[in-house]
């Protein structure tokens, strides 16, 4: 076969092809796969030094950003196939992760350097993924089939299906291939497609009698460290092939064995990186070791409780765990404490109930259970500290999760954080996340303003009326003070006016636009203006419908006016602005909030969030010596938004 420009077409491809006549890599595998975009193959027995024959064929395929997938079978013996559990549990299984392990060094010590590179690029880069088959219990045997599909940027296909292994010695023995071509015949086309097809339901699970499980990540890191940093062996591929890669999204691995080590403590991960999925990637990890037999997940607010509910039904088979959930109207806390069972059990919980969860647990459950305290941060209210002190150790596990887990203003609720959680164990920020591009970048548009005399004379009377308060009560803490006064600057109606100059001159920010206001009554002061610029907007206070945030959430409509409800747990991938009328002193709220706008959008690569908010203008003069202990409000969070919006992804 001659390789040309032409893709698959201007191969010479025969109807069949056998080791005994060609060479099955030069004449075959290296020309099909230089003219290909996509790579699919299904094979029963691989190693590694199959990479060494089909290098330049490979190295091809990426260079033309296209993407290989293979479906393997995992080489075990006779008793470990036996020991193995089926289905979705194949994932916790500790003998075929360290078989797995094996790979990593089988790449390592078996390829020559070159190939070695592009290998551990392909994977870096999120270009060359591998999933493991397993048959099921209707089956029992192994996955033992051996076929492929080949398309070209022309979207022209071909198959091959025969007995070849993905090994060196499948390049010796007497093997063949039959070969099936998409633009010679109707049949072809067929066959080509229900190849396609069976590979497909296997990849995503759907084909009864086997299950796939991706390689893990931390087996696609160890060898996607084996390249060579300075050298892509081919030209860097489009941004959203890399976006899903496990180099890309390295920070979790390193989240979980930093936790592991510890045993206890917080996540910092900013939002958007992927807490939730870490916490299963850890539990995953004890649940393989053997540490724990039960898992309570808790935090505030039925939204994230729910979303908590799905995830554990849709990452676990139904046969596998049993799932009780004590909130909103779900009582099954008593079911959950009754007794041991023989199976993985989890219990999802409202911080408030989570005292009584620990008193009733006579049969020891908790003594053997990972605790997942999501928006740690929301653990730590007074009542709860005094509901939840000195008792979260019972779990030898405790994990808690949160963009923004400490308040600088709240020095009491954070020592209880750290006491009953424990501290942070890893952090991944913001700016991390958008150097590694698991963010988008921001602009950030700051509208200066001044505070009214109404206003000043607003902050003349919380200063009156803390005093009086703190007077009653000595121990009233200065967060306090912070809260009253930041109402002021919230409602301040001095913001109004330069909002309506900057839609003048650009209108296009109220376009996938979230809106944040203190109270209702400001937001209507806010839709009197944007009215003149779109009618595609509407409210979303908590009590309007959830219809709103649904179409907002679908681009239904451009801009959505809301309040705290929005800030935590939605995820809305297409938002690309936000403007901030309201921000508190700490940063919390604030990260909470930018964060729906800095997610990154698969549609839409090269997105850069805006965020615009309102400072008032004499909180960014030079401060004087006697001023500087006290940063004025508005000064830490320009500062702070200005250096993010400074920060660039960095290609790795």
């Amino acid at each position: 076969m001659v390789e040309g420009r032409m893709g698959l077409r201007s191969l010479n491809l025969p109807l069949l092809v056998e080791t005994s006549d060609v060479d099955l890599a030069e004449d075959f595998y290296n020309p099909a796969l230089s003219n290909a975009v996509e790579y699919k193959r299904g094979v029963g027995y691989f190693t590694s030094n199959w990479f060494q024959f089909t290098a330049r064929g490979l190295k091809g395929l990426a260079g033309n950003g296209g993407t290989a997938k293979w479906i393997i079978s995992p080489q075990l013996s006779e008793e470990d196939w036996e020991a193995l559990q089926k289905g979705e549990e194949a994932r916790r299984n500790q003998e075929l992760y360290n078989r797995l392990t094996h790979l990593v060094r089988d790449i390592e010590e078996g390829l020559e350097e070159e190939t070695l590179n592009t290998i551990a690029w392909m994977i870096a880069d999120g270009l060359l993924e591998i999933k493991i088959a397993i048959t099921g219990e209707e089956l029992g045997g192994a996955f033992h089939d051996k076929w492929g599909i080949v398309t070209d940027e022309n979207g022209d296909k071909i198959a091959f299906h025969g007995s070849q292994n993905d090994s060196q010695q499948g390049f010796s023995n007497y093997e063949s291939y039959s070969v099936f071509i998409g633009w010679d015949s109707e049949r072809d086309l067929q066959r080509i497609e229900r190849h396609e097809r069976r590979f497909d339901e296997i990849w995503n699970n759907k084909k009864k009698g086997v299950y796939s499980l991706s390689l893990p990540d931390s087996i696609a890191l160890d060898i996607a460290e084996l390249r060579d940093q300075d050298n892509r062996p081919y030209n860097d591929p489009p941004e959203e092939r890399k976006a899903k890669s496990a180099f890309r999204w390295r920070h979790q691995e390193e989240a979980v064995n930093a936790f592991l080590e510890q045993g206890y403590g917080i996540l910092h991960m900013a939002t958007g990186t992927g807490k939730t999925r870490t916490s299963l990637k850890i539990l995953d990890r004890l649940l393989m070791q053997d540490e724990v037999e039960n898992i309570v997940v808790a935090t505030y607010g039925n939204d994230l409780l729910n979303q908590w509910y799905s995830t554990l039904i849709r990452n676990f088979d139904s046969t596998d765990l049993l799932v009780y959930k004590e909130f909103g109207g779900d009582k099954q806390l008593g079911t959950f404490l009754t007794r041991n069972r023989d199976q993985l059990e989890a219990l999802i919980i409202s911080y408030d109930n989570l005292d009584e969860c620990i008193d009733g647990d006579t049969h020891n459950k908790l003594n053997r259970a990972l605790l997942i305290c999501d928006e740690v941060h929301n653990i730590g209210s007074p009542t709860r500290q005094e509901s939840l002190t000195g008792k979260l150790d019972v779990f030898p596990y405790r994990l808690g999760l949160s963009a923004t887990p400490f308040d600088p203003y709240d020095p009491q609720r954070n020592d209880f954080i750290r006491d009953e959680i424990g501290p942070v164990v890893y952090e991944f920020g913001l700016d991390d996340a958008i150097r590694r591009g698991i963010l988008c970048e921001l602009d950030y548009t700051p509208l200066f303003y001044q505070l009214s005399e109404e206003d000043k004379e607003k902050q003349q009377a919380v200063f009156g009326r803390y005093q009086g308060m703190k007077q009653e009560n000595p121990s009233l803490p200065k967060s306090r003070l912070y809260m009253m006064l930041a109402r002021v600057r919230k409602e301040s109606e001095e913001k109004l006016p330069p909002f309506k100059r900057l839609l003048e001159k650009n209108p296009d920010v109220l376009e996938a636009c979230l809106i944040f206001v203190e109270t209702k009554k400001y937001g209507k002061k806010v839709q009197d203006i944007i009215h003149d610029y779109t009618k595609s907007y509407r409210t979303y206070y908590g009590e309007d419908d959830e219809q709103n945030l649904d179409d907002f959430s679908k681009g239904k409509i451009s801009t959505l006016v809301s309040s705290r409800a929005i800030s935590e747990g939605i995820d809305i991938q297409s938002v690309r602005n936000i403007i901030l009328f309201t921000s508190d002193r700490s940063k919390g709220t604030t990260i909470q909030r930018i964060g729906r706008a800095l997610r990154t959008d698969p549609d839409n690569p090269e997105k850069t969030a805006n965020i615009v908010d309102f400072v008032v203008r004499s909180d960014i003069e030079e401060l004087d010596d006697e001023e500087k202990d006290e940063m004025p409000p508005d000064r830490d969070r320009y500062e702070w938004l200005m250096n993010l919006s400074q920060v660039t992804r960095e290609e790795y």
